[in-house]
């Protein structure tokens, strides 16, 4: 719940920075409440710095190189696991295998979050897996860290490990 609550305060966020700006373009100053107006003045100043910044922002691929002792000629598998089921969003991993004979050889590793992410980031961090065979498990261990942004800026970190079994 707390998750769709940080996410409709992002969006309420953003709405308002759209009015702020649409607003003064076609009524100008006459926009700004008295009441309110330093409050409105920070909304617009901070919404137009994190449009310029995020063109500057480096993007974390969330992709992991597991091995690359492997043979290229082998076919590959994909294999899903749905690390985190929220009400608003769910952060994904799929684990490519190289396949030789019997074997499935972890070849690297991707991770996301799907649904409504407003005010959240992902950053993929490890993944700690093994070599299987058919009609066998593997185990994983996998971390990461969710970012909680507030309009573009991160408010707070949270450091995440799943483990579970990739079947």
């Amino acid at each position: 719940m707390i998750h769709l609550l940080w996410t409709l305060l992002n969006a309420s966020l953003i709405i308002s920075f759209f009015y702020l700006i649409f607003g003064f373009i076609i009524k100008g100053k006459k926009i700004f409440n008295p009441r309110i107006k330093v409050v409105s003045i920070l909304l617009m100043v901070l919404g137009i710095t994190q449009i310029i910044s995020a063109s500057k922002t480096p993007k974390n691929s969330n992709r992991i190189t597991i091995t690359t002792d492997y043979k290229k000629t082998n076919n590959s598998r994909i294999k899903k696991v749905l690390l985190e089921d929220n009400l608003v969003f769910d952060i994904n991993l799929y684990v490519k295998y190289s396949v030789d004979k019997n074997e499935y050889i972890p070849i690297e590793s991707y991770s996301f979050l799907t649904g409504l992410i407003s005010g959240y980031n992902w950053e993929f961090k490890s993944i700690e897996t093994q070599v299987y065979k058919t009609n066998e498990k593997a185990t994983f261990t996998a971390d990461g860290v969710l970012k909680w942004n507030l309009f573009g800026i991160n408010i707070y970190s949270e450091y995440k490990t799943f483990s579970g079994i990739i079947e």
